[in-house]
């Protein structure tokens, strides 16, 4: 019987111990299995921010301040003042002209006539010149944006009126002075 019970005593030990080897065995698995993988997240983690870390930046300008100081604006405005100034000039002497006591019914009415056509040619022309100056203005400005934001490497550039579409953006992250800078050297070939 002392036999069995050394024998039965042995196996426990042996079998305590084969279990407590497990044990270790199996928590050591689960430590260094939880270490790798905290290491492979860290490294996957940094792999991310690395590799797809946007070093691109948003940024908005005032675009009442940008298509008023560009010299093309400023250079279609001289132009169309001019057509209109000339435009003008004509219907002020028709006008001149009506008024005059010299004239006939008959050239009073043709003047009249001309005066009434004049007069809508300008509106027409006030309309048609302004609209399509401003496309072409705001075409060259979109594109050379386009350029400025890929060379300062911008994601986005938000355009507000007086800053009334956006609600707020810090001062650091308008560059309206510095595209327009940009936008006058392209455009007079600097």
């Amino acid at each position: 019987m002392y036999f069995f019970a050394c024998k039965f005593l042995n196996n426990s030990i042996f079998a305590f111990l084969k279990i407590n080897k497990l044990f270790v065995l199996k928590n050591k698995f689960t430590f260094q299995f939880v270490v790798n993988v905290l290491l492979i997240s860290m490294l996957t983690l940094f792999l991310l921010f690395y590799f797809f870390k946007s070093d691109k930046e948003i940024v908005y300008v005032d675009n009442v301040k940008l298509f008023d100081g560009f010299v093309m604006t400023k250079e279609m405005k001289r132009v169309g003042e001019k057509e209109f100034n000339s435009r003008k000039l004509v219907l002020d002497n028709l006008y001149s002209n009506l008024q005059s006591a010299t004239i006939s019914a008959s050239e009073k009415k043709e003047l009249m006539r001309q005066f009434i056509q004049g007069k809508e040619e300008l509106e027409q022309f006030n309309q048609t010149f302004a609209a399509e100056q401003t496309d072409k203005i705001w075409s060259r400005i979109k594109s050379y944006t386009a350029e400025f934001s890929k060379d300062k490497n911008y994601q986005l550039v938000v355009g507000s009126d007086n800053k009334q579409a956006v609600l707020f953006a810090d001062e650091k992250i308008d560059v309206t002075n510095d595209l327009l800078n940009y936008l006058n050297k392209k455009y007079e070939g600097l």
